[in-house]
């Protein structure tokens, strides 16, 4: 019987024990599931984020077309001699800025002065003839009348003195093809520039046919510059001259003086191709610089930029607020109870750090210029102490490039 007993005992304990533990293990699961399937809240939900915001303003911003240009003169002469000759006298030093009228070189004329006296001696000899045969002429005039001579001897001093008459002319004419000549052993300069390297110094042999030239000169005032730019801005640019002259700006790397960064000059664009190149797909065009304090060099590469329009009320922002997603470019705008949103925007252009947005911003609403990265859609966020956005963060790749509009 107490056998029994105990036997019962050992049942009893190790039922009640198997209906704990089978209680206990079906609410921890339970729990688990219920877990499992409750929507989980983003990291840091409950967390303010700093961050930097600005104000979407609106302001005059340029619309421009930057690229790279090349100075040009508008005339570069090749000085060459038009007589053959030998070079007497040099006027000048190389790297001299002359006049127009100016002396460059002169030949030595001898040999032209010579023939021009030989000219001026055979017109006297011929005008003497020419005299004699008109006197002839006279004489048998009435002497026919009165059948003293034939008249074939009459008709043969006129002819005689028309022929003389010729001569006189042609005497005339080597005259003047003698000064002419001579004017070529002084050797001026045609127009206002500055000379290069001396070919021919004093006592060189120089020819009328010879390939390089004595000296050549070069225009400085004014002075073109001339870029490319891509076909697809070709009607903006004949749209904006329609309107008036269009400003060009030239931007000399280095600078000196109290400019390091980069000496600028001032001009406007004087000439567009006729036609586009098929293998670059751009047209030509220059500006025109008035040049001065020859700033601007023969051959020098600078940065240029055509201004085509300024946009009075352009609603800007920072291009370090544009952000790049899958579906395109969008903002953090800050909403009045201090959370952000994500807004779509699209962005017309950039100009010197800002985007003109075409849509999808209003001036005045606030959007985070820094930060961004640990920002999702409903975040608090907070004002960043100092302000000041890290450069680079955020930011979306909007350079004009070459030949690119902003």
């Amino acid at each position: 019987m107490r056998r029994f007993f105990w036997v019962l005992l050992v049942a009893a304990l190790i039922g009640g024990g198997g209906y704990y533990w089978y209680a206990t293990h079906k609410d921890g699961a339970g729990s688990k599931t219920a877990s499992a399937e409750a929507p989980k809240a983003p990291a840091g939900a409950g967390r303010t984020v700093p961050v930097v915001t600005q104000t979407v303003a609106t302001q005059a911003v340029p619309e421009q077309i930057v690229t790279i240009g090349s100075v040009q003169p508008i005339a570069a002469i090749a000085i060459k001699p038009r007589v053959d000759s030998a070079v007497e006298t040099v006027a000048f030093t190389e790297g001299q800025e002359v006049k127009a009228g100016d002396t460059l070189f002169t030949l030595d004329s001898r040999s032209l002065d010579a023939q021009l006296r030989q000219a001026q001696a055979n017109l006297e000899r011929d005008r003497a003839n020419l005299e004699k045969a008109k006197g002839d002429v006279k004489r048998y005039a009435e002497l026919v009348r009165t059948s003293a001579i034939s008249r074939t001897t009459y008709d043969a001093a006129v002819a005689t003195a028309d022929a003389l008459e010729g001569t006189v002319k042609a005497d005339l004419a080597a005259i003047e093809a003698a000064k002419v000549s001579l004017s070529f052993t002084r050797i001026t300069a045609p127009m206002d520039g500055r000379t290069g390297t001396v070919n021919a110094k004093v006592g060189a042999m120089v020819r009328a046919a010879d390939a390089n030239p004595l000296v050549t000169l070069t225009q400085l005032r004014p002075i073109n510059v001339s870029f490319n730019v891509p076909e697809k801005h070709l009607p903006a640019i004949r749209a904006a001259m329609a309107s008036g002259s269009l400003p060009v700006t030239a931007s000399i790397a280095g600078g000196h003086g109290q400019n390091p960064g980069g000496d600028k000059a001032e001009g406007k664009l004087s000439f567009v191709d006729s036609q586009v190149d098929q293998q670059t797909g751009t047209i030509l065009v220059k500006g025109e610089f008035p040049n001065a304090d020859t700033r601007l060099w023969p051959g020098q590469f600078v940065d240029t930029v055509l201004t085509l329009r300024v946009e009075q009320n352009a609603l800007t922002i920072p291009d370090l607020a544009v952000q790049t997603g899958q579906k395109g470019r969008f903002v953090y705008v800050v909403k009045a109870d201090e959370t952000v949103e994500v807004r779509p925007v699209t962005v017309e252009r950039s100009h010197g750090g800002l985007s003109v947005v075409a849509s999808g911003l209003t001036a005045g609403e606030r959007v985070v210029v820094d930060g961004q990265s640990r920002l999702f859609p409903g975040a608090k966020i907070t004002e960043k102490a100092g302000g000041k956005p890290a450069a680079g963060q955020g930011a979306v790749a909007q350079g004009s490039g070459a030949g690119g509009a902003t």
